[in-house]
């Protein structure tokens, strides 16, 4: 009866083994573990992918002079430098004019806004455009173009540019640019076409030295 009993006991061990092993899916178990690592390599290589084709956009060859490439890295930072400078020029000059309107009250209001906005218009009209085509090939908006206006009428009204033009100063002006002036009008127009570029130039030129001056008593920290 012990033999018996033994004998049962052993089998009945083996049984249970048998039957834990069984449970667990080994080949399974198995293939999920690869799957795992394969969507890890995977992502890795996109990854790689990733940063190779953002290394060549930004070390890639723009151009080649007589062989000699031009890499892309440094024409971006000649190109960022250049505009950085331009953007910072802007801004430091909207902002001294901005703050010198504002302590001598200076107001611009909508009505002259719009007069200097159809002025434009109607001289990219004489090119054979419109303004909607002329700002989207400057890539700026109706917004920056009226807010340039206003900054501009703003430094007129401060600067109060007024030059008296001469007879002799007409006559000499139609007689340096005359391979340029315009065909098909008479002496009249002739003159008051120049008389309106000599004013223009002479509001350019006192507008510049105003703003020269109020430039240079500003205090400026560059970072």
């Amino acid at each position: 009866m012990k033999k018996i009993i033994k004998k049962t006991n052993k089998k009945e061990v083996v049984d249970v083994k048998n039957a834990v092993e069984k449970k667990i899916p080994k080949k399974k178990f198995a293939m999920k573990k690869m799957s795992r690592v394969a969507t890890i390599h995977l992502i890795s290589f996109l990854v790689l992918l990733a940063f190779a084709a953002g290394c060549f956009y930004k070390f890639g060859i723009v151009a080649t002079v007589n062989g000699k490439p031009i890499y892309r890295h440094s024409y971006i930072a000649q190109l960022q430098k250049q505009d950085k400078q331009t953007v910072l020029s802007q801004m430091v000059q909207d902002a001294l004019i901005a703050g010198e309107a504002k302590n001598k009250g200076i107001v611009i209001n909508q009505e002259e806004i719009d007069k200097g906005l159809t002025a434009i218009e109607d001289q990219v009209k004489a090119q054979g455009t419109t303004l909607d085509e002329a700002m989207k090939a400057q890539g700026v908006t109706r917004e920056e173009v009226m807010s340039q206006i206003r900054t501009q009428k703003i430094a007129e009204a401060l600067a109060s540019p007024s030059a008296e033009i001469t007879k002799e100063q007409i006559d000499a002006f139609l007689k340096e640019n005359k391979a340029y002036l315009p065909t098909g009008k008479n002496d009249n127009e002739l003159q008051m076409l120049a008389k309106e570029q000599l004013e223009t130039q002479a509001k350019n030129t006192a507008l510049s030295t105003w703003f020269s001056n109020l430039k240079s008593s500003a205090k400026i920290i560059y970072k």
